[in-house]
């Protein structure tokens, strides 16, 4: 492919991307609508009107075919950057990513990385189970 066909594929995607990111119905599972197959299929049909700009011939399955690749793209990258984070990696060891959407897609890293999760168990009630399990 062509560098000018190339740049104009990557543009078209970023597009698609940023449109994505303002239909939260199809990826933010906190969202009211993530679990309203009605909304759902309202946005999926919006964006499929979109990405029909460049590909006529596309189908939902063809639009959740493709952000199911981009999303798993993006969170192996993700993966690799946090993994070597955490290991200890020094700030000048850390790859820089090769995944030329990282930036516009990176509004999906609250869905992807698990949330911290707080004990429901008080300090005395940890040391009884504690105790208990001895």
């Amino acid at each position: 492919m062509s560098s000018s066909k190339r740049d104009e594929e990557r543009a078209f995607l970023v597009e698609c991307i940023r449109l994505y990111r303002d239909l939260p119905s199809l990826w933010k599972v906190k969202s009211p609508d993530y679990t309203n197959r009605n909304k759902k299929n309202l946005d999926y049909k919006t964006l499929l009107t979109k990405y029909r700009e460049r590909y006529q011939d596309a189908t939902v399955e063809n639009v959740k075919k493709k952000f199911n690749i981009l999303k798993t793209n993006f969170r192996k990258e993700l993966k690799k950057i946090t993994s070597s984070k955490r290991s200890g990696t020094g700030t000048d060891d850390i790859p820089e990513t090769s995944l030329w959407y990282y930036e516009e897609i990176s509004f999906l890293i609250d869905q992807v990385l698990p949330s911290h999760s707080l004990s429901t168990l008080d300090e005395e009630e940890s040391e009884d189970v504690i105790d208990d399990h001895i």
